[in-house]
């Protein structure tokens, strides 16, 4: 069912991670949204949710602007991404090669 761990006792606290968000951001956020994210971060700590998905999931909520209230659901889409696929090779869209004869053999 995913890979969300719980934390180790005494390894990262909400505090550490809401001090790590202030620490990234240009200007310290008002108090009130420290608090707010304070709680969503508690949690989800809480609920066994890997400090390295929340920290994620603070990212994209601070390059976005959005709210601590999202959190939940930025963590979630950095937990669950779907993976990039590796382009399909498209013979039509490589460049032929400068001596058609000798890479072909006439076989064209």
């Amino acid at each position: 069912m995913g890979s969300a761990s719980a934390p180790t006792p005494g390894s990262v606290s909400a505090k550490d991670l809401v001090a790590e968000h202030v620490a990234a951001c240009q200007h310290r956020p008002p108090s009130d949204v420290l608090g707010r994210l304070g709680k969503v971060v508690s949690k989800l700590l809480g609920e066994g949710l890997s400090p390295d998905h929340i920290r994620a999931g603070m990212d994209r909520m601070r390059t976005k602007g959005l709210s601590a209230g999202l959190l939940p659901s930025l963590v979630d889409e950095a937990m669950n991404a779907p993976r990039a696929a590796a382009a399909p090779h498209r013979a039509w869209t490589n460049p032929a090669p400068a001596d058609v004869e000798a890479a072909y053999g006439g076989q064209l």
